[in-house]
């Protein structure tokens, strides 16, 4: 053996590094917290997208179908591989103590709450409490909002409902 060759095989085993270099493939189906990706000719299922595949999720990112991921094995073999990069995600999710943050790029549309509530909630009763608002006069308790302000908390409400979940 090569005294090169040598040297690097005892440098591995006296450190214990095992290289494991990333591997590339584009992914072809996402199911749940696994995917499948294309490597050359074949195609490798159950590849999962974090750490474990358990179904739940505390921080998942959903590549979109077509893009490029890299990912690594745990243990060196094909059967145990992980997304750890996707250059195109299509969702994230994050959901820890009661915080789930949800962003959706296939309907643009982003998912804040907690256990008590959510942004998109929020902003309905606001709508609803703007619309029927009434203040005291001099005279006694106002009317509902005149129509063009109506229209205008209407227009809030469309545009609220268009980015939030």
């Amino acid at each position: 053996m090569d005294k090169t060759v040598k040297l690097k095989e005892n440098l591995r085993l006296l450190v214990g590094a095992n290289p494991n270099l990333p591997i590339d493939g584009i992914v072809t189906k996402i199911s749940g917290d696994t995917c499948s990706v294309k490597l050359g000719d074949f195609e490798i299922s159950d590849i999962r997208l974090k750490a474990t595949a358990d179904g739940t999720d505390n921080l998942l990112i959903i590549p979109k179908i077509g893009t490029r991921v890299l990912m690594l094995s745990t243990d060196g073999t094909i059967g145990n591989l992980t997304v750890i990069k996707c250059d195109v995600a299509e969702k994230i999710f994050y959901n820890e103590n009661g915080l789930l943050v949800e962003i959706d790029s296939t309907t643009g549309k982003v998912k804040l709450q907690n256990n008590e509530t959510s942004i998109k909630t929020l902003f309905q009763q606001l709508v609803d409490l703007l619309k029927t608002l009434k203040v005291f006069t001099p005279v006694g308790p106002s009317g509902i909002p005149l129509p063009d302000s109506i229209v205008k908390i209407e227009n809030f409400e469309t545009d609220f409902k268009t980015l939030l979940k």
